[in-house]
């Protein structure tokens, strides 16, 4: 009975002294993807703070754009560097991890855009499947010193509850 709490008290004290997290803030599987297409500290993950307007909207224009038959249920948003117009080359290396390391498929042949923005969408299952959405502005942000922002958004079918 008395060796309980010691395993609990050791384990407090390794992850305050290791700086570890009981609990993981955000969906691993797109902080992968983040780090492997836009690795920081070239690109960096935007706080919830920042830019509140500018997600809303990229938010809202992949549920019109999809028609609303998906609904986001995890969401990463990364600032480009300063001047970066390497909008190509990310989407590449995002399609590259999602389809070699996580095997999701296409949706389309392409990029979905508009004059905002330009999206990749893939699937994960055929029965039913999870998605993975990545979608870039494609001009750069107000106030940013010119930074575009990205976002990886996870989706399911709008038919899940």
């Amino acid at each position: 009975m008395k060796f309980r709490p010691l395993v609990a008290l050791l384990l407090l004290v390794c992850c305050a002294l290791t700086s570890c997290r009981i609990i993981e803030p955000t969906n691993s599987m797109l902080k992968d993807l983040q780090e492997w297409a836009t690795p920081e500290p070239y690109d960096s993950v935007s706080p919830e703070h920042e830019q509140r307007r500018a997600k809303a909207a990229m938010v809202e224009w992949v549920e019109q754009y999809l028609k609303h038959e998906y609904r986001v249920v995890g969401r990463r948003f990364v600032l480009t560097a300063p001047g970066s117009t390497d909008f190509a080359a990310i989407g590449s290396k995002a399609h590259q991890y999602v389809t070699q390391t996580l095997g999701a498929t296409m949706r389309a042949d392409g990029w979905f855009d508009d004059d905002s923005y330009m999206m990749f969408l893939w699937a994960f299952g055929a029965s039913s499947p999870r998605y993975i959405d990545f979608v870039i502005t494609n001009d750069f942000l107000p106030g940013t010193r010119e930074r575009g922002l990205v976002v990886y958004f996870e989706l399911v079918s709008s038919a899940k509850r």
